[in-house]
């Protein structure tokens, strides 16, 4: 299997088309999943894996792959999501900012920049956790999800779970302050 293994990263780095077709099968509904965790949207989730195998592919960045083929496609992905929604974000920022000015509210604008604002630093903070603790903390606290349930989703032991939700925890209040 590890041999297997090696040889299918030696051909994905050489740009074999079979290659990196096998990737995409293999990897594709974890890095679906994934990618619906972070946007909780089922066409944008399915957009953003397809984008990402389709610039890996048009910018040969599959030679860029070191060690583990899994751990490079949910890094990107993540990156790429998180990308996507400082983004969406912006956007949102500007509309809110147009509609405010022309409907003349200006309390309300800088009321909307500061919650983008914030919005966008706790993004930046987000994206330097590690998958496995993110994907903890949002099953957790943001989804409400019961422990039992959480590291059942998760495939790991509760107690790994509880310690991967405090990791998280403290990571943001000392990003936080």
């Amino acid at each position: 299997m590890e041999l297997d293994q090696a040889l299918l990263l030696g051909a994905f780095r050489a740009g074999d088309r079979t290659a990196f077709e096998q990737v995409f099968r293999t990897h594709y509904k974890s890095l679906h999943l994934q990618a619906y965790l972070l946007l909780k949207n089922e066409e944008e989730a399915e957009d953003q894996v397809q984008q990402l195998f389709l610039d890996m592919w048009n910018k040969q960045a599959y030679s860029k792959v070191q060690t583990s083929i899994k751990a490079y496609l949910h890094a990107a992905l993540r990156n790429q999501c998180l990308n996507y929604l400082n983004r969406l974000s912006v956007h949102r920022r500007l509309r809110d900012e147009y509609t405010g000015l022309s409907s003349g509210e200006p309390q309300q604008e800088a009321a909307s920049l500061e919650e983008e604002d914030a919005q966008s630093g706790l993004l930046s903070i987000l994206k330097e956790m590690p998958m496995q603790r993110l994907r903890a903390f949002n099953l957790v606290h943001l989804q409400d999800k019961k422990y039992q349930d959480a590291a059942k989703e998760m495939g790991i032991s509760v107690n790994s779970l509880k310690t991967h939700v405090k990791l998280a925890i403290r990571f943001l209040r000392m990003r936080l302050g």
